[in-house]
């Protein structure tokens, strides 16, 4: 029993890793102020850098759930105040933000568990970090490999992969935009989620290394002796 708790607390981390590693980027500002610097954005779109990150801060406010639409959001763009997001736009980024209330569900309900089944760990008086930095460690490698997997078939071809997501999770046409009409594409084109997906590729297997190589060295502090968790 106390194993099969141990593996559950190590799916729970995985997680609780993956999700939070797709959510920071999406609302870490700093990062898409480089990329909208290095992608040259603001130029493209014909709008003030200050009114751009003003739109992309009221977009990630609708993406956190405070605010209701985003029908309501104008800029001046090309000289003329306009509705920044287009009805098509509206309809995608409903679904986008339908994905993002799963992932923190996953993430909400996957850190609670977690704690739920140390404290219960702790209560049946397990060894609970031995049993937690064995379990933890053996799915954390297994996770990266498959990553490392993943990660090798999106590079690959990146725009073939990105097209695979979207048939996969939207069910409708929503998300293909056309960059001569649609702002949203030109502030988020593929270049943008390459770089995206490779800050999020980085905190996964950063956090998971940094719990892998933490997991070990316990391990190895523990005698051997003393390390009987039948």
């Amino acid at each position: 029993m106390r194993w099969v708790t141990g593996y559950l607390f190590a799916v729970c981390l995985v997680l609780v890793i993956l999700s939070q590693s797709i959510i920071f980027p999406t609302f870490f500002m700093p990062f898409f102020s480089w990329q909208y610097d290095r992608l040259d954005v603001a130029a493209t779109i014909q709008i003030e850098e200050e009114e751009l990150m003003r739109v992309t801060g009221e977009l990630l406010d609708y993406m956190r759930g405070n605010r209701p639409s985003l029908e309501d959001i104008y800029a001046e763009v090309a000289g003329a105040e306009r509705r920044f997001f287009s009805d098509i736009e509206i309809r995608h980024m409903i679904d986008v933000l339908d994905l993002y209330n799963i992932a923190f569900t996953i993430r909400n309900v996957a850190f609670f568990l977690g704690i739920g089944l140390v404290l219960t760990m702790i209560l049946l008086k397990y060894k609970t970090l031995a049993i937690l930095a064995r379990c933890s460690r053996e799915i954390l490698i297994g996770f990266l490999a498959l990553t490392v997997v993943l990660v090798a078939l999106i590079a690959i071809n990146f725009n073939h992969a990105f097209n695979i997501f979207h048939e996969i999770f939207f069910n409708n046409n929503y998300w293909i935009l056309d960059p001569r009409v649609d702002l949203l594409i030109n502030m988020v084109p593929l270049s943008f989620f390459i770089h995206i997906s490779i800050f999020i590729g980085l905190l996964l297997f950063i956090s998971s290394g940094l719990i892998i190589t933490a997991s070990t060295l316990y391990l190895r502090s523990i005698p051997k002796t003393g390390f009987d968790m039948s």
